[in-house]
């Protein structure tokens, strides 16, 4: 069986919008059964208590089935005919083994529309709603955990110390020939010619000072 397009799907809900709820009375369970029958293919079947809380809903759009549960959350199914003369009153639903999210996007888009005032449509609305976002957020966060993931599992503590950067070498200093290099320490030149100075001056003192003590006296 073909998928419905999402037009399809929108006029569906429309007409689902359009009629008129039949409620029966409480079951064993104490829960009242509340039925939409839409005249383009779409159902919604609630079930409330005695307080008026939606306990169960279940909404079929065409070839598609979609159920919950107070703290359950949201199944998927698929209606299929018993056999290809069936009448749709012979349709059972066959749950899916898990969630199908195409499935579910499908719903959540096509309730979208609806912009009436009847609780319980509001109330599945509002159900496949946050069903598709939290299954968008799940899809995020796949995402987001295998972009991070490293390639190797290591431990910050466990990590190498990164070694530290080579310097290059040094350029060679380059000095004329015959000159001192610049890195060596040039001693003291002793000179002879220095004492010679030296002893010349000091006599030539003693010679004045003796005059100047003569003329003195």
């Amino acid at each position: 069986m073909a998928e419905s397009s999402p037009e399809t799907l929108k006029t569906a809900v429309q007409a689902l919008s359009r009629v008129h709820a039949v409620e029966g009375p409480p079951g064993e369970n104490g829960l009242r059964t509340v039925w939409h029958m839409g005249t383009d293919g779409a159902e919604l079947m609630s079930q409330v208590d005695s307080d008026g809380r939606v306990r169960r809903q279940e909404l079929t759009l065409l070839e598609d089935h979609y159920m919950w549960a107070s703290g359950e959350g949201v199944r998927t199914g698929r209606v299929e005919p018993e056999g290809e003369r069936a009448r749709p009153a012979a349709a059972v639903v066959k749950a899916d083994p898990q969630l199908v999210p195409h499935r579910l996007v499908r719903a959540a888009q096509a309730m979208g529309t609806y912009t009436g005032q009847d609780r319980y449509i509001l109330h599945m609305q509002r159900v496949l709603a946050l069903a598709r976002e939290g299954l968008e957020m799940a899809g995020a966060g796949i995402i987001l955990r295998e972009a991070q993931r490293p390639s190797e599992p290591t431990l910050p503590s466990l990590e190498a110390p990164s070694p530290a950067p080579a310097l290059a070498p040094a350029a060679p200093l380059r000095y004329v020939h015959g000159a001192p290099h610049p890195e060596a320490v040039t001693p003291p030149e002793a000179r002879g010619s220095e004492g010679v100075i030296m002893l010349v001056v000091f006599g030539v003192g003693v010679v004045a000072g003796v005059l100047l003590l003569i003329w003195l006296l």
